[in-house]
Parts: structure tokens; C-alpha cells; sequence
């Protein structure tokens, strides 16, 4: 039975690759039409997922939309950075997760101290230690120009682009070792350039040695911010669709004894509507497929009507409905899995095309490209074969259905 089964398959595979080679250019429309819609999917999907992972990358490293520290605190204020700087002055750390503000996306707090006879560099030379929330941070890890190829531990340190030490390397920060995780690139800011950073379980266990080595705090006790429960201040990104305006009145209005700094509105509206336009472009894929979904079946309503005599004589002789239908939808799937295929390979070669125009203007005015990794990019390729072979399936589904309804004799004589 299993043998009768796979020579039937054999047998509805073969006639079906006769019927493609017997109206040759009617196949190949059909295969180039589903190759170009395929081609499309593939390469827009691909580039969707690439320019925004760039994007993602390009834009927090236009640092926060907002910065909200304690009223009176200091601020650092550039065309492509905001950043805290070193005070006495503190905010509660779970002052946003108590908020809940709708407008704002994410607060990523930070904690900065500024000590001297640190042992980094020269002894007498003052260091900016700069705690931060690895799962929480945007405006730090996206500068790192180089890392450790781990994810960052409890003793990693990462140093500013004015600082010199290999990776790996231990760095004695007040007599305890720290290993140098990585390195940011230059940003032309003051506490990023000359700054050590941490998480902020690595900074709370210096608390007290800076406190006992005199950080300028007295009495012995390590700074304000280094305090349980205390940050400097929050890095904030608004939600999509949030005004800057309406979220720095939702925060003066909802938290007390804090100024609120905001940075270039600029970079905020381009980073809102860069996602309405990735949306735009997944509709516009759905309505091409969509529309070669129908191609598809209006093509095989026309094929069916013209082999109907065919069809007839094939019941006539014994063939049941399913095999009728199976045969006309193999015939499809063959075809539109062939275009589909066709479809990624003119796919990869527009995407050689981009390299040399959208990569290179990204990558010129200091967005890198993050092109999607090797088994991401398959998974695209397959998905876009797999998604037109099913379009061709469920193309030639219904008029195959249709026909295999039809009594021989009316199918033979060409009616119904």
C-alpha cells in the first residue's frame, strides 16, 4: 500500500512537470511573476530588519531623548549626547518605576562619582566612575567599539575612549582588580571620554573604599550617589508617538524636585516615524503577496478551463477528486517554489546593489549597517520559497476543486 502510494505521488509529480513544460512561456511568466514578488519580499523583509537593527544601533547612540536629575544638578548638554554630570544632588532609584509614565519608554538610571587617588592612571589624577543597569542602559553599550566576547560580569569595567588598557587586562581601581571589558568609541563628551564604567553592583562594592580614600565627601562616607536606593539621574526615551513637550509636563507634573533636560527633538521625531515606516513597508509586503496570491488563482481558473478535456479523461479512466486536485496543486507548488527560489537569488544580488548606495551613505554619516547573520537571513529565504509555494497551493486549490465537481462527460465537452 505504501509503495502504491509513493508511485501515485511519483506519478502526480511527473504529469504535473510535463504540464509545466508543455506551454513553456505560460510557466515561465508564471515562475518570473512569483520570482519578482518573491524577490521583493525577500529583499524588503531583509533590509526592514537590517535597517531598523542599524537604526536601533545608530540612534541610541544619539544618546537620550530626555535627562531628568535632581533641581539644581549639573548637566552636559551636546548635539549628540546628554549626559550627567558628577553632584552631590540624588534621586530616588525607582522614581520611574513608581511613575509609570505612559510617555516615556525607557529610564535607564545612572550613578556618577568623581574620585581622586583612585590608582587609575596617575594617582592624583580624578576618575569618573560611572555606574549603570546593563539590561536598562541605551546610551552606554552602544558605543562599545570593541568587547570582551562574553556578556558583561560583576568586576568588568568599561573604559572611556581617552582611556588606554588592553582587553582583559586587569585594572586596579583602589588596590581591587577589575577586568577591562571593553572600550567606547569617541564621543566627544567629557565624562564619556575620560569616564571608568560598571554595573552598579561593581560600583557599590567600591563605595567604601571611596569613601575612606577621600573623595571629597568627608567624614569618610562614600558620595550621595553611591547611596542604597540613589541614582544621579535617568536617561530617558520617549514612546513611539509622545510629544517632548507632553512628556516633560506628564513628569514635572507627576514627580517633585527634578529638572528635566531635553536634548535634540530632531533625533526623537525620526526615531518615531522611522517606525511607522517599517510598518508601512510590511503592509506593502502582505498586499504583494496578496496579490500574487490572486494572480495565482485567476492563472490556474484559466489553466483548469483550458485542460478541462484532459481532466475529463483522466475521471473518466478511474482518477479520483483528490487526485485531480493533487496534481493541479503540485503543478502550482512546483512552479511557484521554483519563482520562489528564483525570487532570493535576484533577492541577494539587489542586496549587492545596497552595499554600494543606502550601506555606504548609512555608514558615511556614522549609522553602521547591521546586515542580518547568516542563519537569520536563511530562515528569510526559506520563509519567502515556503510562503510562495504555499500561495500557489492555495491559488490552484479552489479552481482544481472546482473542476474535479464536474461529471467527466461535461468536462470533456467543456461545460460546467
Amino acid at each position: 500500500m505504501t509503495a502504491d502510494r509513493r508511485g501515485l505521488r511519483w506519478l502526480l509529480a511527473s504529469l504535473a512537470l510535463q504540464n509545466l513544460g508543455r506551454r513553456k512561456a505560460r510557466s515561465f511568466l508564471l515562475i518570473a511573476a512569483v520570482a519578482v514578488a518573491s524577490g521583493v519580499v525577500f529583499t524588503g523583509a531583509t533590509l526592514m530588519r537590517s535597517i531598523d537593527s542599524s537604526m536601533a544601533v545608530g540612534f541610541t547612540r544619539m544618546g537620550a531623548d530626555m535627562m531628568v536629575v535632581p533641581e539644581g544638578a549639573l548637566t552636559n548638554i551636546t548635539a549628540a549626547l546628554l549626559t550627567v554630570e558628577p553632584t552631590d544632588l540624588v534621586l530616588d532609584a525607582d522614581l520611574f518605576a513608581k511613575a509609570r509614565l505612559a510617555s516615556v519608554s525607557r529610564a535607564a538610571p545612572q550613578k556618577i562619582a568623581r574620585v581622586e587617588h583612585s590608582g587609575i592612571g596617575s594617582h592624583h589624577e580624578p576618575a569618573d566612575l560611572i555606574g549603570f543597569d546593563p539590561v536598562l542602559d541605551f546610551t552606554i553599550q552602544p558605543w562599545l567599539v570593541e568587547k570582551l566576547n562574553r556578556e558583561l560580569q560583576p568586576g568588568d569595567v568599561i573604559l572611556g575612549a581617552g582611556r588606554e588598557a588592553p582587553l582583559g587586562s586587569q585594572l586596579l581601581i583602589f588596590g581591587k582588580p577589575h577586568t577591562v571589558y571593553g572600550r567606547l568609541g569617541k564621543t566627544g563628551v567629557g565624562t564619556h571620554e575620560r569616564g571608568v564604567f560598571m554595573s552598579f553592583g561593581t560600583l557599590d562594592a567600591l563605595a567604601m573604599s571611596i569613601g575612606s580614600h577621600g573623595s571629597g565627601h568627608g567624614g569618610g562616607s562614600p558620595p550621595a550617589a553611591l547611596q542604597p536606593g540613589k541614582v544621579s539621574g535617568f536617561l530617558l526615551e520617549l514612546a513611539p508617538g509622545a510629544a517632548p513637550l507632553q512628556a516633560r509636563f506628564a513628569i514635572l507634573s507627576t514627580l517633585k524636585g527634578v529638572k528635566v533636560v531635553t536634548g535634540d527633538s530632531t533625533m526623537s521625531g525620526i526615531r518615531q516615524g522611522l517606525a511607522a515606516l517599517l510598518d508601512g513597508i510590511l503592509a506593502l509586503m502582505v498586499l504583494m503577496f496578496a496579490s500574487t496570491a490572486l494572480m495565482v488563482c485567476v492563472l490556474f481558473s484559466a489553466i483548469v478551463t483550458e485542460r478541462r478535456g484532459e481532466l475529463g479523461l483522466l475521471k473518466a479512466i478511474g482518477a479520483r477528486r483528490s487526485q485531480i486536485v493533487g496534481m493541479m496543486v503540485i503543478e502550482a507548488v512546483i512552479a511557484t517554489g521554483i519563482g520562489g527560489a528564483l525570487g532570493v537569488v535576484l533577492g541577494i544580488l539587489v542586496m549587492r546593489l545596497y552595499e554600494r548606495s543606502l550601506v555606504y551613505y548609512l555608514e558615511n554619516v556614522g549609522v553602521p549597517f547591521v546586515w542580518l547573520d547568516t542563519p537569520q537571513m536563511v530562515a528569510v529565504a526559506v520563509a519567502a520559497i515556503v510562503l510562495a509555494s504555499v500561495i500557489g497551493a492555495l491559488g490552484a486549490l479552489y479552481p482544481a476543486w472546482r473542476a474535479s465537481r464536474s461529471d467527466p462527460y461535461d468536462l470533456v465537452r467543456g461545460e460546467g
